[in-house]
């Protein structure tokens, strides 16, 4: 029998205030306003928030929910942006507006940066273990730390709300995964649990002002109906990595678009062109595919991606991840 969803509202601070809501709504328990534990009936495990510096805080969530949940993040503080960065062990479900995104560490895209006033749900999955990050980073705190490296021009007119909307998903950089699975290994309740998050929290958000300085600056004003037909797009390449990129007209129809608002929206937000955006899964595909052990040769590999010539699939896959094909192939039934 399915059991029944339980629903739940919220919103953030950067303060540790608004644990309060979690407490009274669902009957979790706070600890000196910083862990929060869930509710045995509803999850093992819980949150740990701090404030780590003025204009900057973190909360970690580690829990397993052992009912299905419908958590929605409602907007009413509109003076922070929120970054997460999601590797649990199985995907949880991000909706915003209508369209359903996927994050996790066996997900396509495992990070989002997002305004406040973006209102969100999350269902997590049941009886899998759910590990997030959110850093909660004052708008003023972002803007001075982006304008270190943009021109002063640019930098007023990326954080100019009446022109342009900061948001955008992506993968997780290498360095940023490292040190959340270190983090991951750690129980919070540890005496230098929170001397290692508060780390992590300065690294994420050194990583992420270096890494958006690297984005070409793409000046938007988004509406949720943009984002929502931009990530009804790109699920559609994600869910047809097997076949030829469906070109752009087709694509920009998809999300009723102009090519050109298409192109401009889905750079903003993937931070790639769809092109390239559907280049790089399928070659991250490629190279699942290539250690699953269900392969007898690199050819097949290449055949079931859609490539006609292999020779082409190898130098393209070298081009992306600097190693033939080849090299990593596991190929079927190689360990009995």
């Amino acid at each position: 029998m399915n059991q029944e969803r339980i629903e739940f509202c919220y919103h953030y601070t950067l303060g540790p205030e608004w644990q309060q809501q979690i407490v009274s709504g669902i009957g979790a328990t706070l600890k000196d306003n910083k862990i929060l534990t869930m509710p045995e009936n509803i999850a093992d495990g819980g949150s740990i928030f701090l404030e780590v510096t003025p204009g900057l805080s973190v909360l970690l969530l580690d829990m397993t929910f052992k009912v299905p949940v419908a958590i929605t993040r409602v907007p009413t503080d509109h003076n922070y942006y929120m970054v997460y960065f999601d590797i649990g062990d199985e995907i949880t479900t991000h909706i915003i507006g209508n369209t359903i995104h996927k994050a996790g560490y066996h997900a396509k895209l495992g990070m989002g940066f997002m305004d406040c006033s973006m209102k969100g749900i999350i269902m997590p999955p049941v009886g899998q273990r759910s590990y997030s990050l959110r850093l909660f980073i004052e708008k003023g705190h972002m803007k001075a730390l982006a304008a270190t490296t943009r021109d002063l021009e640019t930098n007023n007119l990326l954080f100019d709300e009446s022109k342009n909307t900061l948001f955008f998903y992506s993968h997780i950089d290498s360095r940023s995964k490292i040190l959340l699975s270190q983090l991951k290994e750690n129980d919070f309740s540890s005496p230098s649990f929170e001397l290692k998050l508060k780390s992590t929290a300065l690294y994420l958000l050194a990583y992420l002002v270096e890494r958006a300085s690297r984005f070409e600056p793409i000046i938007n004003k988004l509406s949720p109906q943009d984002i929502e037909r931009i990530f009804l797009t790109s699920e559609y390449l994600l869910a047809n990595l097997q076949s030829e990129f469906p070109g752009l007209l087709k694509m920009a129809d998809l999300a009723e678009m102009s090519v050109s608002k298409y192109k401009g929206l889905f750079k903003k937000i993937l931070k790639d062109s769809p092109n390239q955006f559907f280049l790089n899964e399928k070659l991250l595909l490629a190279q699942q595919l290539l250690q699953s052990g269900n392969f007898n040769n690199v050819q097949e590999v290449a055949y079931e991606l859609n490539y006609s010539s292999p020779n082409y699939f190898a130098k393209v896959y070298k081009n992306a991840f600097d190693v033939l094909p080849g090299e990593i192939l596991i190929k079927q039934n190689s360990s009995l």
